[in-house]
């Protein structure tokens, strides 16, 4: 009787050893799972948050600017210094001097843009031209674009 306590008492307790390596298995497996951070693929980025610090007419996504000209500052609230990719109008391209380790700056004889940290200020001359005048611009700060679209009225 006696050899037959113990036997169950040893066979008890590897059962119990059993049982207790089988949930720590489990649960390292859970751990290891758990900790590992699924990064989202790379060009995989925020979108851009652009506001405009004074008011400005926007209409189906194309701010509007006045034919006497103007000056606009954006902020962007998720990216803490952007650059200028380049700008657009009417199949003319403007870039910013680049051989000259510039990507903040854009002068063009009717408009002017400039990046300083996450401001953008784009300035507008008078429009003297009897035609509006569209501008996109484009700026980047990596893997991530945004695209600003204006129209200048024209001189009427």
């Amino acid at each position: 009787m006696k050899i037959l306590k113990n036997w169950k008492k040893k066979r008890f307790s590897e059962s119990r050893m059993r049982v207790i390596y089988s949930i720590c298995f489990v649960l390292l497996g859970c751990f290891a799972l758990t900790s590992c951070i699924i990064e989202e693929p790379d060009g995989k980025w925020d979108s851009m948050v652009w506001k405009a610090e004074e008011h400005v007419q926007k209409t189906d996504g194309i701010y509007t600017i006045s034919a006497s000209g103007s000056v606009i500052t954006f902020s962007c609230g998720n990216y803490s210094s952007p650059w200028i990719e380049n700008a657009e109008s009417k199949g003319e391209w403007y870039f910013p001097p680049r051989e000259e380790n510039n990507y903040h700056t854009i002068k063009a004889d009717w408009f002017n843009v400039e990046m300083r940290g996450n401001k953008l200020k784009v300035t507008f001359e008078r429009n003297e031209t009897p035609t509006e005048r569209p501008l996109k611009l484009t700026v980047t700060a990596g893997d991530i674009f945004y695209t600003f679209n204006f129209k200048q009225y024209a001189n009427r």
